[in-house]
């Protein structure tokens, strides 16, 4: 009798653990799950509590929910930057800082992190890492208008010309769609310098997209920053 109970007892105790997994999947797919799963078996649910206690402005709500998701879920880059947000919200600055540079070296996916990093790095003075950030976030295509903030400010000076030539000139596949956004945001000028450095360092634009680029430098009064990258036409090989 004693064995069938203590059996019984712990299938009935294995049938709650899986329900509330499942739950906690569950809430993945629709938050409102997250409510009803117990801290213990909050990994998903505790992240998407504090994205809700964010989006209400509950800061230190979501600073608890995020690191409780934190000590179940301490892998993904995103639970991180929840965290981070969480932290900033709850005006805890150190812990925000710790958090998005620990998110962004993890995964180059989170464009918050990445933002964030490429912010402090800028205004550090850190112009091959603020480069380095900016570059990814332009090959993610996402929060455009911050980035080419970021850039333009990265472009005010000749080492962060430098430093962004240098991401220019690397591997990538996002580098052609990045010259009319260097335009807008560094400026003529600039961006020309910019360009022309890259193009020292080996830097392979496609022509028909410089020509485009080129367009925008039309005037007698730029014609000097054109010469710096611009050949003159697109010779076919």
């Amino acid at each position: 009798m004693i064995a069938r109970v203590t059996i019984a007892g712990l299938a009935l105790l294995m049938a709650i653990v899986a329900c509330f997994a499942q739950l906690d999947q569950q809430s993945r797919l629709d938050p409102s799950y997250a409510l009803m799963v117990p801290d213990a078996f909050s990994g998903n649910a505790a992240r998407e509590r504090a994205k809700m206690e964010l989006q209400l402005g509950q800061g230190q709500a979501a600073l608890a929910s995020a690191t409780m998701q934190i000590k179940h879920r301490p892998l993904p880059a995103e639970s991180l930057t929840i965290l981070a947000l969480s932290a900033i919200s709850a005006g805890e600055e150190e812990p925000a800082t710790d958090a998005l540079s620990a998110a962004s070296r993890r995964g180059w996916r989170e464009p918050i992190a990445q933002l964030a990093s490429a912010e402090s790095a800028l205004s550090q003075g850190q112009y091959q890492g603020a480069a380095q950030r900016i570059a990814a976030l332009m090959a993610m295509g996402t929060l455009s208008a911050p980035t080419e903030e970021l850039l333009g400010r990265l472009l005010q000076t000749p080492e962060g010309q430098q430093a962004f030539a240098e991401r220019l000139a690397a591997f990538g596949r996002w580098q052609n769609n990045a010259l009319l956004t260097g335009y807008r945001a560094g400026g003529a000028s600039a961006w020309a310098s910019t360009l022309a450095r890259a193009n020292e360092l080996g830097a392979d634009f496609n022509c028909n997209r410089l020509g485009l680029l080129a367009k925008k430098y039309g005037g007698h009064q730029n014609a000097a920053d054109l010469a710096k990258f611009w050949p003159g036409d697109c010779k076919s090989s």
